[in-house]
């Protein structure tokens, strides 16, 4: 049964809309056990069609001992409703094909290059599985934050029209919703939106919440013809903050979609509102020959050919808080965004830096990179693509002042699934310098697209004071 509907799949894709199955032989080869088309929900459910095919067909030519009529009406009648109910569900799937082609051929923009989408279609499609998003869920520090944030403040949401960008298996949606929004779009062009949609179900919120499978930026208007909310939730960071390139989607939905003032300026709240970069020395041999150059003895045996381009990527780990060996003046952020302002012109940038040594060192192994973010509940009151200088460092102060929500991917805290960026200094035959505590290192920090549209690239040019330790490296994440 399977060769036979993979093998009917195929001749219709090669255009024979009447494949000729009179001969067996045609599809007994055992490359028709390999799908034709992706997902095949026929060929999920052959089990139970076969199942009432069987059970219809032992019954229906089973001659009944008494010869009695109402045994065969019975049969008749029970044939009947499995045909029917096989009608409908054929027709079922059929609808569910034609609409995924539909929604196929609609995402298809023969301007792009096919690489790229075909990039793209992976990124959404590694949200359709469920190991990404137990990690998600299960990483407290970031869930806890949406969480808290949200009940704690069920006076902003109560009522209100919210729109989830990314929603993935609806978490944010629902809080929004046991918080008392009127509303909830929960958008994502990953699968993982149909069991978004189950789960909201099987908790009683699917009146609340509507689901839309697409990307946010072709959207033009939301279900029921709504043309704007009072609040944007998402969850939209990455590694190192911007890899994957999600915020832009944000951005756009913010746009077009929030409430405005007369005045022009959003009345509206963004969930996260900041969002900012921090850049620190690493030092540690130790840890560095664990985790990254390891290759150059592995049980004796030399395999450096393994390292070969390894230290041209950003390593995606929570080193140890003492690896850390010096930070910015008052451990400020070296880039901060207020998403009432920020574009998304203003998340690729070039920012000067100062770090001080807090420890004598040997030599200076890598720079760490990681992000804060935080939820306030009143908009900035002033203007900037850099926002206002809210420090995510005093988590405290906020939280009294404000009731902001605040929480960070450093080495230094609770490790998170996004870890921290470790960009590893490749010497090239020579060793870094010996460096004493109080020591001033300075120069940039950039961000800029990778290759791919998802991809970041991550360059430091630094100089000591005394000129001893200097360099210049560039690091990809994608």
């Amino acid at each position: 049964m399977i060769k036979l509907v993979n093998y009917i799949r195929a001749q219709v894709q090669q255009g024979i809309s009447k494949p000729d199955v009179s001969e067996p032989a045609s599809w007994r080869d055992d490359k028709f056990m390999q799908p034709t088309l992706e997902n095949d929900a026929l060929l999920f459910s052959l089990d139970e069609l076969d199942t009432m095919d069987a059970g219809t067909e032992d019954q229906a030519t089973k001659q009944p001992a008494d010869d009695s009529m109402d045994e065969v009406a019975k049969l008749k009648e029970q044939l009947s409703r499995f045909q029917s109910q096989f009608d409908a569900y054929r027709g079922q799937v059929s609808q569910t094909l034609e609409q995924r082609w539909a929604d196929n051929e609609a995402r298809t923009d023969n301007t792009v290059d096919a690489a790229e989408k075909k990039y793209d279609d992976g990124y959404f499609d590694s949200y359709s599985y469920n190991d990404i998003h137990q990690t998600m869920l299960q990483d407290t520090v970031r869930t806890d934050a949406y969480r808290d944030f949200i009940y704690d403040n069920k006076h902003l949401f109560k009522d209100k029209v919210v729109l989830d960008v990314g929603c993935g298996t609806g978490i944010l949606s629902m809080f929004c919703a046991k918080a008392g929004a009127k509303h909830v779009f929960a958008i994502d062009n990953s699968a993982i939106i149909d069991k978004a949609r189950q789960i909201a179900s099987d908790n009683g919120l699917l009146s609340q919440i509507s689901f839309v499978r697409g990307k946010v930026e072709e959207l033009h208007e939301l279900p029921g013809g709504v043309k704007e909310v009072d609040v944007i939730v998402s969850e939209w960071m990455g590694y190192c903050l911007f890899f994957e390139n999600m915020l832009p989607s944000v951005l756009s939905a913010r746009d077009r979609f929030m409430k405005r003032r007369a005045d022009g300026s959003f009345d509206g709240l963004m969930v996260p509102s900041h969002c900012s970069v921090q850049l620190a020395p690493m030092a540690d041999p130790d840890w560095i020959a664990d985790n990254v150059t390891f290759w150059k003895d592995v049980y004796g045996f030399d395999m450096r050919c393994m390292k070969e381009g390894a230290l041209e990527e950003a390593v995606v780990q929570h080193p140890p808080a003492e690896t850390i060996v010096g930070r910015t003046a008052e451990k400020r952020p070296v880039a901060l965004w207020d998403l009432y302002e920020a574009s998304a012109a203003d998340l690729f940038f070039i920012v000067p830096f100062e770090a001080k040594l807090e420890k004598d060192i040997d030599a200076l192994d890598a720079w760490c990179t990681w992000f804060d973010i935080v939820f306030s509940p009143k908009p900035a009151a002033t203007k900037g693509a850099s926002g206002p200088r809210m420090d995510p460092t005093e988590q405290e102060r906020l939280a009294k002042d404000n009731g902001a929500v605040y929480f960070t991917t450093s080495p230094m805290t609770k490790r998170t699934h996004w870890q921290s960026g470790a960009c590893v200094i490749e010497r090239k035959g020579t060793t870094g310098n010996e460096l004493s505590n109080g020591s001033s290192l300075s120069g940039t920090l950039k961000f800029s697209q990778g290759k791919e549209a998802r991809a970041i690239d991550i360059e430091v040019d630094w100089d000591s004071k005394d000129g001893r330790e200097k360099g210049r490296q560039m690091w990809r994440l994608r």
